[in-house]
């Protein structure tokens, strides 16, 4: 490299300029996270979010909040110009959610801006346009008190920034979430996104979050969900932190946890540890790789905890990152336990007291599940008739039932010793194979119907499902559009049997929303679906019937997701295991 390559130069205030955007605004949900902060910030009552492809094309932002001073508009884009800060000192104790001065500089640096303005206390407003942060023209302009901030063809002076952009569904997505979040956090302010013409999520404003929930994740999920309203008491060199909120109990999970959504005063962080704290409140609650809903609001003395970690002020540190971790995890786990409806814990007694063996009756304390009939509709009391050939070969040798335990594992005996069946693995292999023959063999069962059924979904799964309708018509579904995130089921795998729509839909799009979406993963989603669950007392003609079917599976040894079907002891094993001291 020549000396002059090498001499120290200050960068040009557009290069600078450009590369403070990169650190803040990340993708088009960047600009929809920091302008929804300014507008509650300014004291907004009503946020509105317009977006067209997926935020590339055009972003509008638009509030009731106070407005900005004539004077002071374009000083409001300049770099570190913020009316939120004063002083270093005041880092210690924020109480708003910006406070850099970076926002929009940055948003204005990498697009073409126009903001409609007016301060509530001025007869006029006045509307400015930039273009890549220089000030194109500004005039006056008659508007309602409040601001307008439209952004349009985002980066399109960075392109490799725009490279780097996902799908626009991906991006469609995160920007649901960007305005869902702040929603949540403040339901006394009414939320509303438009994508692409038509209206996707809206909240009323009313001041419950639990209205903003059945909004964001469907009413039947957020009937599922139970509050969290706890307290630390303040003590000598300990602050009083405040846990509330709502969280699910242990019949609704997913397979992620994205779905465990957390705020400190007022702000979106992203923070594993407290994730973690989430999930192990469940322990013993949910089975390995299921993972709660949640939605907590912490609240503690604004020095407690430092939000001037990164660029998109996402992550914090706290003074007492063990102390909030109890907390969290203290005030979930005593609302799951003191939950009447809460599940019961299969392990909460000796594993030897749940062994249920022969024909002796399930203990009246393990409700029979909806999913028993669906066992019945899926085939397993189809017991092969005696002397009828065999549908393919074995791949397991003739195994004996033996009983049950913990209303999650088969026992049963073979020549080769002991096998102990997770039945919802087995039965989704099971299950998963059925969906492959038939859809060789002229395509996957269906029937119309008896009713049509009504879904409502949330904005995400709408739009999820708008994605892979292909899938679900693979699947033998006939759906049509009936509402904003309406939709009338009339015909649907004959796997499902009785199971309702407002049951099996979102199951079924959450399996498939992390997948390849392939015909393949639209069969082995439709099985993890359809398949038994833990907790479900099975009669032993029933076992054996599962037992049955999986020793003539081609590939018996795992379920579609990789998850083993069972664990085999031998004699060997087991004698081995009485021989040690």
């Amino acid at each position: 490299m020549s000396d002059a390559k090498m001499t120290i130069k200050v960068l040009p205030e557009a290069v600078i300029g450009r590369i403070a955007a990169g650190e803040a605004i990340e993708r088009p949900a960047s600009v929809v996270k920091e302008l929804i902060e300014n507008a509650i910030d300014a004291g907004a009552s009503a946020v509105q979010v317009e977006v067209e492809a997926g935020g590339a094309r055009l972003l509008r932002v638009s509030d009731n909040g106070a407005g900005i001073r004539r004077r002071e508009i374009e000083l409001a884009f300049k770099r570190h110009a913020t009316s939120k800060l004063r002083s270093a000192d005041e880092l210690q104790g924020l109480r708003t959610l910006g406070f850099r001065g970076e926002a929009l500089a940055s948003i204005a640096a990498v697009s073409r801006a126009t903001i409609v303005t007016r301060h509530r206390d001025e007869p006029m407003g006045v509307t400015l346009r930039l273009r890549g942060g220089a000030v194109e023209h500004e005039r006056p302009a008659g508007a309602p008190a409040g601001t307008v901030v439209t952004i349009e063809n985002l980066f399109f002076n960075t392109p490799a920034r725009l490279k780097f952009l996902k799908s626009e569904a991906t991006e469609k997505r995160h920007i649901h979430w960007a305005a869902a979040r702040y929603a949540m956090a403040y339901p006394h302010i009414a939320f509303a996104l438009k994508q692409d013409g038509r209206e996707r999520f809206r909240s009323s404003g009313g001041g419950e979050l639990a209205d903003v929930l059945a909004k964001v994740f469907g009413l039947k999920e957020a009937k599922c969900m139970v509050a969290v309203d706890a307290v630390e008491a303040r003590r000598p060199g300990r602050p009083r932190i405040a846990v509330a909120g709502y969280v699910s109990l242990p019949t609704l999970s997913r397979a992620s946890r994205d779905r465990i959504i957390l705020f400190v005063n007022g702000r979106a962080i992203q923070d594993p540890a407290l994730s973690h704290a989430v999930t192990q409140a469940y322990d013993g609650l949910l089975p390995a790789g299921a993972f709660p809903f949640a939605v907590l609001l912490l609240t503690m003395p604004p020095d407690f905890v430092d939000v001037n970690v990164h660029p998109t002020k996402a992550e914090v540190r706290f003074r007492d990152a063990q102390l909030v971790f109890a907390a969290v995890q203290r005030a979930v786990r005593e609302v799951l336990l003191g939950s009447a409806d809460a599940a019961p814990d299969p392990w909460a007694e000796s594993a030897f007291s749940d062994v249920y063996v022969g024909y002796q009756k399930p203990p009246p304390q393990w409700p029979r599940s909806a999913g028993d009939e669906l066992f019945d509709d899926a085939g397993l009391d189809e017991m092969p008739e005696a002397g009828a050939p065999p549908s393919r070969p074995r791949t397991l040798p003739v195994l004996r039932v033996v009983g049950q335990v913990g209303a999650a594992y088969i026992i049963a005996e073979g020549p080769a010793g002991l096998y102990l069946v997770d039945q919802n693995a087995a039965h989704e292999r099971v299950l998963y194979q059925k969906l492959i023959d038939e859809s060789a063999n002229g395509g996957i069962e269906g029937a119309l119907l008896a009713e049509s059924q009504t879904v409502l979904l949330s904005p995400e799964d709408s739009e999820l499902l708008a994605q892979v309708g292909h899938l679900f018509t693979h699947l033998s579904f006939e759906i049509e559009l009936f509402g904003p995130n309406s939709f009338v089921i009339r015909r649907s795998p004959m796997l499902l049997g009785g199971m309702q729509a407002a049951e099996f839909m979102p199951r079924l799009l959450d399996c498939l929303r992390g997948s390849a979406r392939t015909p393949t993963d639209a069969a082995a989603a439709l099985a993890s679906v359809a398949a038994l669950r833990r907790g479900q007392i099975l009669e032993r003609e029933k076992m054996q019937s599962l037992i049955a079917q999986l020793e003539r599976c081609p590939e018996p040894f795992a379920s579609p997701g990789g998850r083993k079907t069972f664990i085999h002891l031998s004699r060997e094993d087991l004698a081995e295991e009485f021989r040690r001291r």
